[in-house]
């Protein structure tokens, strides 16, 4: 049982939170259990109670973690398959004491009769709750959990619990609706028995033939409603009769009321808090009636929910047919079909899929458009991390909507699935607080998976398995519905935070917290932006926490604030703030060319473009990007850059430029390189390192076997002899850090007049299934996936002006296949590459074992350029490997986001020997053969 420095949690009253005990190396034979005791204040006669206390089992449940996103986001590896899910409930006894032999086997997840314990058995995982019931006393609270064993009276082991109460509570309203809509089908996947027979608008409270589907039902919504979110069910319904046309449709909502009025007023849950949330109901087949009926039952509707005094809580959700940001023709429709249903009812209320910016409003040419009178019923959409500044202003004098966050845009949003963490969940709460956004609409909670067995999609935030998966008849818990209540604590502790006047401080949190990317109108989201944003450094979120609480607690109710402490909480915070508020830097581009000067003939030029990301609510002017170390064979000129005064959220390109010198080359021009972006404000430097190598390709005389073995390469021809540079990932790159692959790579270079040529030694293939590749390539998130391979990106820069050829992709698989392909003007094309039909590039590959793969290339000059302007004066170059065992991909150039980023890449150039053997540099100007 883990026992460092023991378990310390820091709670409000009336907040929820909790702490995991792991068991390892538990005989099966001997009686164990563990015995938690009551929390009692350090200095008074004060305590929190044993009933305040939930334990359950953390069981694993597999996972495809075999996705790029993962990786990018996690930088985490794919070889693990299951990851901690379920929580299976237990029980205290009225001592504390719960007998180990009540829970089961983690290899075993879904059996009820398998025991924890034994030889080789996994480490036992325990989960406990804890509730700080309201009004609690604030102060330091103190306790221990044991293990016990049978026969002995003192503990085996014991972990310290320390508790810190805050001195307010969190209030039982829901501030922030985080509201998850299961739909009907997934229920009847889940339930078949229960709810396949089931017609939505038949069921009701007293009918014994829907008893179970009920049951079912009521235990959703109140686990759920007890984590502080909210589950609705579209698929329920009334019972409408459609009349005669002109006449308003007859609507019986006794078995819908019969069946969400406890839910509603909050008479089925423990703390009596109704739900906040629930769209109005639709029928079936509504949409096959014309449009006067359609809005004849939303009136119909609206009466009903009005009468029951609950239509500020509904509203009817308008749906986008498309993915992704509405157009503008999308725009008008939707605001045409919104304006058609506010119209019908002077109270009912619409949810349009559109941000503030795409509301179409009426006007004397458009006047079935929103009338700007009636914004007050509208839920818009909030931008999201990645966003776009509004492409108009809001109408003045027009009163601002309510908000809500989608949870349906790939890419632009906080990462929630499987693979992700607590703080993902969380960011989306500080987001909303940000947005001002009071709702947040999560896809289904229920799994898309049928069996416990099965892989879950990481993309899923999964808030409840079905209690049948591991013999249970209520449904499961999960972890991450855990994260989803703690977020929504936290939008609690801005909500008071704002309240007792420090709306300031806790924008300020929400904004470091989440640090959104802004883009320009119009502008196509960069996918790497995403990594930028929010905050992975859990020191940070922990002091925010912190902070906040100290932020409520500061200023009591109906009680003067100290000013004293007030600067000195305005002084922590901004200590907080100052390293979340560093610039983040990505490269991004190299443009490598001969140096003009002809007494210099062996200088290459660097002009080195990187992103910067200003996090900051300061706009420092005076700033500075400067080399800050170079391996020896560089040269900086001109002095540190200016760069111009950074925007809030904004990405600016700025640049950089340095001299190679080509008769000082060895193996240290492959060392990483640092530059430093300097505050103009605070002076205080953000470093980049990166790895830019430029390396010489000789040309090859005597024998050349392209056999795969690698004996006709030396050490001489090595362009990489170590581990090369891991790709871009989330936590990586906002520690600034440059990560090494963990295996050896060793890439090799020559060429001749007709070839060019590549070999490689690469380390960690997956045994056995090296011959077991497809015939294609498989791309995710931009990364070629699924498979080993590696990707060699080579482009021609010619004499003269040193203009650029075509980007030429070649990936290679261990079973012998290639892949060409050729970029294309994007400008021109809507695929930006086209596969090359006989290549006639020669490749031989063997697998000698031990995870080794080598493989040897000849690569046509006429392949990589054009020959009419004879061999180039550079070649851009990279070399890129992916492992399937473990999802990691590494290049020689780097870090970079993606095999196929021609932006950032190394650079070669060619050298020769005369029969003096004196090497010369080519410099573009013989011809390669016709």
């Amino acid at each position: 049982m883990a026992q460092e420095n023991g378990v310390t949690l820091a709670a409000a009253g009336n907040q929820w939170t909790s702490f995991t005990l792991q068991l390892r190396n538990l005989p099966r034979a001997e009686g164990y259990w563990i015995r938690a005791h009551e929390l009692q204040l350090d200095n008074a006669n004060a305590n929190i109670g044993l009933s305040n206390f939930e334990p359950a089992q953390i069981l694993p449940m597999p996972v495809d973690l075999d996705r790029a996103g993962y990786v990018r986001h996690t930088g985490l590896s794919t070889a693990g398959r299951n990851l901690p899910r379920a929580l299976i409930p237990a029980q205290f006894d009225s001592d504390g004491s719960l007998n180990l032999r009540m829970l089961r086997d983690p290899n075993h997840p879904a059996d009820p009769q398998g025991q924890v314990g034994g030889a080789g058995s996994a480490p036992v995982l325990i989960w406990i709750d804890l509730h700080v019931p309201a009004e609690t006393r604030a102060g330091e609270y103190f306790s221990r959990v044991d293990l016990m064993r049978a026969g002995q009276d003192n503990p085996v082991a014991s972990v310290p619990v320390h508790l810190s109460v805050y001195p307010f509570d969190l209030p039982s309203e829901r501030h922030l609706q985080m509201i998850g809509e299961v739909s009907w089908d997934r229920l009847v996947q889940h339930y078949a028995d229960r709810f396949e027979t089931i017609t939505p608008r038949l069921i009701n409270r007293t009918d014994s033939r829907y008893r179970d589907t009920v049951r079912t039902l009521d235990q959703l919504v109140a686990l759920a409603q007890k984590h502080r979110t909210a589950l609705c069910v579209p698929g329920l319904q009334p019972t409408v009769k459609w009349a005669e046309r002109g006449q308003p449709p007859q609507v019986d909502w006794r078995d819908l009321d019969s069946l969400l009025a406890p839910w509603l007023n909050g008479s089925a849950f423990a703390d009596g808090v109704g739900l906040k949330y629930w769209p109005l109901p639709a029928p079936d087949l509504l949409t096959n009636w014309n449009r006067p009926s359609q809005l004849a039952y939303w009136f119909e509707a609206a009466t009903h929910f009005d009468q029951l005094d609950l239509l500020q809580d509904t509203s009817v959700s308008l749906e986008k047919i498309t993915p992704g940001r509405a157009g503008t023709e999308e725009s008008i429709s939707l605001s045409a079909q919104g304006a058609e249903i506010l119209a019908a009812h002077p109270r009912i209320r619409v949810t349009l899929p559109l941000e503030d910016d795409q509301v179409q409003f009426a006007s004397p040419d458009n006047p079935r458009l929103i009338d700007s009178s009636t914004t007050t019923r509208l839920l818009t959409s909030v931008p999201s991390l990645v966003f776009a500044p509004p492409a108009q202003p809001w109408p003045r004098g027009v009163v601002q909507p309510e908000h809500w966050l989608r949870s349906d845009l790939p890419g632009l949003l906080p990462y929630v699935g499987a693979g992700g963490d607590e703080h993902d969940v969380r960011t989306w709460a500080f987001l909303a607080f940000l947005r001002r956004a009071k709702y947040v609409m999560w896809n289904s909670p229920l799994p898309t998976v049928s069996s416990p067995s099965e892989p879950a999609d990481p993309n899923e935030l999964i808030w409840f398995y079905p209690g049948q998966w591991f013999g249970l008849d209520e449904p499961v818990p999960t972890i991450q519905l855990k994260w989803l209540r703690r977020a929504e604590e936290d939008y609690e502790y801005l909500y008071l935070a704002q309240e007792r006047g420090e709306e300031l401080n806790a924008y300020q949190m929400a904004r470091l917290i989440t640090k959104p990317v802004e883009i320009q109108p119009n502008e196509v989201p960069d996918p790497t932006y995403s990594l930028m944003s929010g905050t992975t450094d859990p020191q940070a979120w922990s002091e925010a926490e912190k902070l906040l609480a100290q932020t409520v607690a500061l200023r009591q109710p109906r009680q003067e604030v100290d000013p004293r402490e007030q600067h000195k909480l305005y002084i922590r915070t901004l200590q907080w703030a100052q390293p979340q508020e560093r610039p983040l830097l990505i490269g991004r581009s190299a443009d490598w060319s001969w140096d003009k000067d002809p007494a210099t003939p062996n200088l290459i030029d660097l002009r080195m473009g990187m992103d910067i990301y200003n996090a900051s609510d300061e706009t420092p002017g005076d700033n500075q990007l400067q080399w800050a170390a170079l391996p020896p064979q560089w040269t900086i000129d001109p002095p540190p850059v200016a760069v111009p005064s950074l925007q809030t959220y904004h990405v600016r390109r700025a640049s950089l430029d340095a001299k190679f010198d080509t008769d000082q080359l060895s193996p240290s021009s492959r060392l990483p390189m640092e530059l430093d972006f300097v505050d103009g404000s605070t002076h205080v430097a953000s470093p980049l390192r990166l790895v830019l190598p430029v390396s010489a390709s000789d040309r090859r005389e005597g024998r050349l076997s392209i056999d795969g073995s690698l004996d006709d390469w030396t050490d001489r021809d090595a362009l990489q002899d170590g581990p090369m540079i891991v790709m871009l990932n989330r936590p990586a790159l906002q520690r600034q850090e440059l990560q090494r692959a963990a295996t050896q790579t060793r890439v090799y270079s020559a060429w001749a007049a007709e070839n060019f040529y590549v070999a490689f030694s690469l380390q960690g293939i997956a045994e056995g299934l090296q011959h077991r590749a497809q015939n294609f390539v498989t791309y995710k998130d931009r990364r070629a996936w699924g498979e080993d391979l590696c990707e060699i990106l080579v482009q021609p820069v010619y004499a003269g002006d040193n203009p650029l050829g075509t980007v030429l992709h070649i990936v290679c698989k261990p079973n012998g296949g290639v892949w060409v392909e050729r970029k294309l003007d994007e400008r021109l094309n809507i695929r930006s590459w086209e596969m090359v039909e006989d290549a006639a590039v020669r490749y031989a590959t063997t697998t000698p074992g031990g995870g080794e793969w080598r493989g040897e290339l000849a690569i046509p000059w006429k392949l990589i350029g054009d020959p009419s302007r004879g061999l180039p004066a550079l070649l851009r170059f990279n070399f890129v490997q992916h492992r399937t065992s473990n999802g990691e991909n590494a290049s020689w150039c780097g870090p970079i986001d993606f095999g196929r980023d021609d932006s950032l890449m190394g650079v070669l150039f060619l050298r020769t020997a005369d029969n003096a053997g004196t090497v010369r540099i080519l410099h573009g100007n013989e011809p390669s053969a016709q």
